[in-house]
């Protein structure tokens, strides 16, 4: 050519939006974009298979997925949340998650077990280990199921950049295949080619939370329940079958077995590291060396990992956190992890990844339908992504300052653990009011920070209170012991903690949901409950309905065809 480069894939093809990065956010809102009628390219990036991701779930991550699945008419979505829906070969290599437990360590003692809080998921919820190489193949399958097409032998990004003319972008591949598109998401992550045009990420990053992180995944890892009799640990479940957070002074070491069950086919763990880089500074900068000296220092940590060994390469970042300010141009969106980058603590990095799913996903299909693909149509959605963000890393910085003394960690966990819940909570209670009448207003509420649903009065500021309670401990204005005092008063004060669980009660630190705790919620739900708990803590928010009763009312039906949907 005249030009010297390859020729255009198809010269009659312009498709509406390109996503650069193919992990389980693009794939996903890939899927949803194509089954929406728009034309979808899809393209890996070879950070797609490297860069640390997420690994865990709660219920209130299932929930996304689920409004996801229900609200575009993709049921394989609610697979995410629903595991028993998956494909067999997913399931094999991932695994479950039982609980959420946090065991305090002190430097050359042995672990108490007295500064132990584990928090057992519900049996009808079905969260998991998600083992990324084969999730995000699988959601990969679901978008091109749905229509989104993918370069030949799916060659890697290799450049974009804009068409003449300004009306759209183009994409090249490694092979040198060039692509049209009317718009750019981009999720590669910070080693973006517009990332890089931009300058690059924030010399400083715009986040409280500021972590070394270290992962990998290891086989030969001895569960914690071989190390140390659960016997020392009465009423506690097996560590070994939910996320286990072995928290100190500074950080914390996050455990997830994805060999935890009798259909594994795995031997693999994953382990991530995350600590203070001022605190820990003397660490070898070698991710494996400074993982084991880490270790050395907690003794039954040392004799779990004895004999482990890495099963893929160590991922490691001396200063992990990451932002992007401007995140959206001409054509184009910076979305995801192109955006930011953050811990991967509490489930936060794929419940997020759903999150913005469900925030970009109409913004996208109605600037396709409408041709506007103006700035001013995605400010709304990059603004909620950077308030996410924020809320995201709040909750980040105030559990690394409660790692600080147990005697902290200890109610805020039950502060992370009241609002996991009612979000989750809230959010099923706002899905099956818009499949009852069609309007999903009450699920996008992009303008109001990063409560994108209607959450119970009251707990908006308790978590206020909690951020603002452990960044005066950081700043060295009240004592860890002050601010443990506040937060359990405030949650004995708080009139929206249903009798779920002893939230304000510190002795109580192993959460079960009984048959017995269902009745008193649904008691207390008809009782003295604040009004809006009436709607909320129904019977098929409480219990496993069947989703054959479920559709039958109208409500939530994880199967189910959905009954109308305004895009």
């Amino acid at each position: 050519m005249k030009d010297g480069r390859r020729p255009l894939a198809d010269p009659k093809e312009k498709y509406d939006v390109a996503l650069v990065g193919a992990h389980l956010a693009t794939n996903l809102l890939a899927a949803v974009l194509a089954k929406n009628g728009v034309r979808v390219l899809l393209v890996d990036a070879e950070a797609d298979a490297t860069v640390a991701a997420g690994e865990t779930t709660v219920p209130y991550t299932a929930e996304v997925f689920f409004t996801l699945a229900r609200r575009y008419e993709i049921p394989e979505i609610g697979a995410f949340g629903l595991t028993c829906d998956l494909p067999d070969r997913v399931r094999r290599t991932s695994g479950v998650k039982r609980s959420l437990s946090f065991l305090y360590h002190q430097a050359g003692k042995q672990q108490d077990p007295t500064q132990t809080v584990q928090f057992n998921v519900p049996g009808e919820h079905s969260e998991w280990h998600m083992f990324r190489p084969d999730v995000d193949e699988y959601a990969h399958e679901i978008a091109r199921q749905y229509g989104a097409v993918v370069p030949r032998h799916r060659s890697v990004l290799a450049a974009t950049g804009p068409l003449p003319g300004g009306d759209g972008v183009e994409v090249t591949t490694a092979d040198g295949v060039r692509y049209r598109a009317r718009y750019l998401v981009d999720s590669v992550g910070m080693d973006s080619p517009i990332v890089a045009k931009l300058g690059g990420s924030d010399p400083v990053a715009s986040l409280r939370t500021r972590s070394r992180v270290m992962s990998a995944h290891l086989k030969g890892v001895r569960q914690f329940e071989q190390e140390v009799p659960q016997s020392a640990y009465p009423g506690a479940s097996p560590w070994s079958l939910g996320t286990i957070s072995h928290l100190f002074d500074g950080g914390w070491i996050q455990i997830a077995h994805f060999d935890n069950h009798p259909e594994a086919g795995t031997a693999r763990t994953s382990v991530t590291v995350s600590v203070d880089p001022d605190r820990y500074g003397d660490l070898p900068k070698d991710p494996e060396a400074g993982f084991r000296a880490l270790i050395e220092r907690f003794p039954q940590l040392a004799a779990t990992f004895a004999t482990a060994v890495a099963a893929s390469p160590w991922s490691s970042d001396a200063l992990w956190q990451r932002t992007v300010t401007r995140t959206v141009g001409s054509r184009h969106f910076l979305f995801e992890r192109s955006a930011s980058r953050n811990d991967m603590f509490l489930s936060r990095d794929v419940t997020m990844a759903a999150e913005l799913v469900y925030a970009l996903a109409p913004v996208l299909i109605r600037a396709v339908h409408t041709d506007d693909f103006s700035p001013a149509r995605f400010a709304q959605v990059a603004a909620f992504q950077t308030e996410l963000t924020a809320f995201n890393d709040r909750i980040l910085a105030a559990a690394r300052v409660a790692t600080s003394d147990f005697r902290l960690w200890n109610p805020f966990s039950r502060v992370w653990l009241l609002w996991s819940m009612l979000a989750a909570l809230s959010l099923k209670s706002a899905r099956n009011h818009a499949l009852g009448d069609g309007d999903w207003s009450r699920t996008q509420r992009w303008d109001e920070g990063a409560f994108w649903f209607t959450l119970p009065r009251g707990l908006p500021e308790l978590l206020e209170s909690t951020f603002e309670w452990t960044q005066q401990v950081r700043a060295g204005e009240l004592t860890a012991a002050g601010a443990a005092d506040r937060i359990w008063q405030a949650l004995r004060e708080a009139k929206f903690k249903p009798p779920l669980y002893g939230f304000a009660d510190p002795d109580d630190r192993y959460y079960h949901f009984t048959l017995t705790k269902r009745l008193k919620a649904m008691a207390w739900t008809k009782t003295v409950a604040p009004a809006e708990f009436r709607s909320m803590l129904t019977k098929e928010n409480l219990t496993n309905v069947p989703p054959s009763a479920l559709a039958a009312k109208g409500g939530d039906s994880r199967r189910s065809k959905q009954t109308g949907s305004d895009r």
